[in-house]
Formats: C-alpha cells, structure tokens, sequence
C-alpha cells in the first residue's frame, strides 16, 4: 500500500467549498454501507451497528455527530476525511480497506474489525510490523469502544499519533517505490 503522504497531511489546507461547519461535537465517520457494496445481502461494514452505537452515544449526551460521506470523488475526500475525529472503517469484514488507511495516514484513530486468523498471519508473513494502530472493534463492542475514545482524549490522540506513524513507516510512496524497485532488481 502507498500513499502520497503530503497529500495525506493532517495539515492539508481545505477548500473553502469542502469545509464542514465549525462544531464543538466530535464527528465520527463511518463511510457507510450501501447495496452497491453487498455480499450475499450482507453488510460487510456493520453500518447499522455503527450508526447505532452513534445515536446512542447521542442520546446519552456525549458530544458526537455521526458523519458520512457518500457520492465524493475520491480526489476530495481526504478533505472531509480530515475533519473527523474518529473513524470507523468496518466491524464484520475483518481488515481495514483505502478508507483506514487514508485517515491512518491523516493522524486519526481508526476503529476497525481485525478478523483472528487475518491479523495473525499479517503479522507472521510481514515482520516489518510489530503492531498495528488499529482501534480493534466488532458488533458487539462498538459502543463501548466508540465511549472509550470520546471519553479519554489522551487515548484519542495516542491513536491518532499511533496512526501517523505506522503511515508514515509502512505507506509513503516514496520509501514503498524504492523497496520495490529493490525488488525487481534482485529478481
């Protein structure tokens, strides 16, 4: 995987037509499910878990917004993706997908399903990753885990850090292209 880490920045400049209004909520987004994206009638991403969990961290008085984005072109979406505080890429599938690893690299705390077997042999067959940044969640915990970070900043932020880094280490374009010319010069 590799990103152009200057233009995932949590610094980016936003344009004025992409910018949310000001709030005092912590946005959680969650690029939610829709049919274009089903699997045997099955929501891969456990958005109605995660919309859910948001409402009732709403409803208890927390200071959260759920936030989505639906029909952007991915050429802008780093400029909404930059605005949350929290992001929830999947809870049933079992790894993280572009939208994890594009708010890994703008410094925000991803919440996602890493499924056992999947996480384990990662880490077994890619031992330059020691850890992942991972906020590791499923449909049962979703709450529990959403309160956690809305609750204890310094975790949040821990994360969010945590993300940037492993980013930085394991995604810029620049230090993956120079590994893989290494490669296929070897071969």
């Amino acid at each position: 995987l590799a990103l152009d880490l200057n233009l995932w920045n949590q610094d980016i400049k936003i344009p004025d037509e992409f910018k949310l209004p000001a709030t005092k909520k912590l946005r959680i987004l969650h690029s939610f499910y829709d049919e274009n994206r089903e699997i045997e009638k099955k929501n891969i991403k456990g958005s109605p878990y995660i919309f859910e969990a948001v409402e009732r961290l709403v409803q208890e008085g927390y200071p959260v917004e759920y936030f989505y984005i639906n029909d952007v072109p991915s050429k802008y979406m780093r400029f909404y993706q930059v605005q949350a505080d929290i992001v929830v890429e999947q809870l049933i599938y079992g790894w993280w997908g572009s939208t994890g690893a594009e708010t890994m690299a703008l410094g925000k705390p991803v919440v996602c399903y890493l499924r056992p077997s999947w996480k384990e042999h990662y880490l077994e067959h890619f031992t330059e990753y020691d850890e992942l940044p991972i906020v590791e969640a499923n449909t049962k915990n979703i709450y529990e885990v959403l309160k956690k970070l809305v609750t204890d900043k310094q975790y949040r932020t821990q994360k969010g850090i945590e993300s940037r880094l492993f980013a930085e280490k394991h995604f810029d374009v620049e230090n993956n292209t120079k590994d893989f010319a290494e490669i296929l010069l070897n071969l």
